[in-house]
């Protein structure tokens, strides 16, 4: 796939690196609970970096790859949470503590619930090119032409991936502008229009991927959700293209 540099970041990709601190936090506490610390004592909070050495190092390479969309952050992430599950699971078979077992089960529910969360927002269509830079792109990927109207400059390129949320383009020439746009696609004799926002792009800046914000069917110009339910029916999808 192409290599893509993310502008936008979700916040979905925020509260993943805050969760991974409060997973080492979780870790944290568990320990003191269970052997009596008190977990403000500066003797235990120096002594946590050689207790938790193999939770601090993974969490810390977690939420680097979170943070760059990485696509090994996804078993990373759920490397690190296995392991904290783990080590908590282990304690309670040394020691069975009801409170721990419900913050236990609180934690895999939050984790797994973010982990589908995650899951889906990496496979958006603005965050996946759907192409290679090896590919040939005649006559592959030149199915549905369309055109980014920014300012008052107009680049033409061809649909390469789409979801109800999103797109992403492959551009005639570079993008020298982001921010608010519109896209504009030529299909089947229609002209669909919407605003978007330019969330990601390639390192050359000729693949440029589209969030779209929530918009109503018009009478006068269709618009996105107009054209994904017409695709839908068409039977197109971004797998036909390669």
């Amino acid at each position: 796939m192409e290599a893509l540099k993310v502008k936008k970041k979700d916040v979905l990709v925020f509260n993943l690196i805050l969760f991974m601190g409060l997973s080492f936090i979780f870790l944290y506490l568990q320990y003191a609970y269970r052997h009596h610390l008190s977990p403000f004592s500066l003797a235990y909070l120096k002594k946590s970096i050689e207790l938790f050495w193999y939770a601090i190092f993974p969490m810390i390479t977690c939420g680097l790859l979170i943070w760059k969309h990485h696509r090994w952050s996804v078993p990373a992430y759920s490397f690190c949470t296995l392991i904290v599950s783990y080590k908590v699971i282990e304690g309670i078979f040394i020691e069975f503590n009801k409170i721990i077992v419900i913050a236990l089960f609180f934690y895999a529910v939050i984790s797994y619930f973010l982990y589908q969360l995650y899951s889906h927002y990496l496979a958006l269509a603005s965050l996946n090119a759907n192409y290679s830079s090896s590919d040939l792109f005649d006559p592959i990927l030149k199915e549905i032409p369309c055109s980014i109207v920014h300012s008052d400059s107009t680049l033409s390129g061809y649909l390469t991936n789409w979801d109800e949320e999103g797109c992403f383009i492959k551009l005639s020439k570079p993008m020298s502008q982001s921010g608010d746009l519109k896209v504009v696609i030529d299909f089947k004799g229609r002209l669909f229009e919407q605003q978007g926002e330019l969330v990601a792009h390639s390192i050359d800046l000729t693949g440029v991927g589209i969030k779209f914000g929530v918009s109503t069917k018009g009478l006068n110009v269709f618009n996105w959700s107009e054209f994904n339910e017409l695709i839908q029916e068409l039977g197109f999808k971004p797998e036909r293209l390669r």
